[in-house]
């Protein structure tokens, strides 16, 4: 892992690079207050919380006003060597072994953090409450 390396690559991402659907833009909005344990470990790898690689949407749609997000993929320079699978909480952290190609030009892997139980931000998107 070159955590300075993944520092940089998430430095250059801003919120317009990612996913404008509002199933991510929701997970953006709330997945840092909601997980804010699993952000200090992420940020501990370089990681931005709230600037996912890909996220896998919600397989039923919001329940009680909450969604559950499967599972958020993150990039991560370098090797996996040091990499260690871990769990935080309910969450799972590992690497994954299926995700989109990554524009990323450099040795680099993605991990696959989940499952997420999010709000969901009736008053930003429209859910079709």
């Amino acid at each position: 892992m070159d955590i300075e390396k993944t520092k940089a690559y998430y430095s250059g991402l801003k919120r317009e690079d990612i996913c404008e659907c509002i199933y991510c833009q929701n997970l953006i909005d709330e997945i840092k207050q909601s997980y804010p344990d699993v952000a200090e470990y992420l940020l501990s790898l370089g990681i931005n919380i709230e600037r996912p690689f890909e996220v896998l949407l919600p397989i039923e749609d919001h329940i009680n006003g909450y969604m559950d997000y499967p599972s958020v993929q993150y990039l991560i320079a370098g090797n996996s060597d040091d990499f260690k699978e871990t769990k935080i909480g309910d969450t799972k952290i590992g690497i994954s072994d299926c995700h989109p190609t990554a524009a990323y030009e450099g040795e680099h892997f993605i991990i696959d953090a989940g499952e997420f139980h999010i709000k969901c931000r009736y008053d930003k998107y429209d859910f079709n409450e």
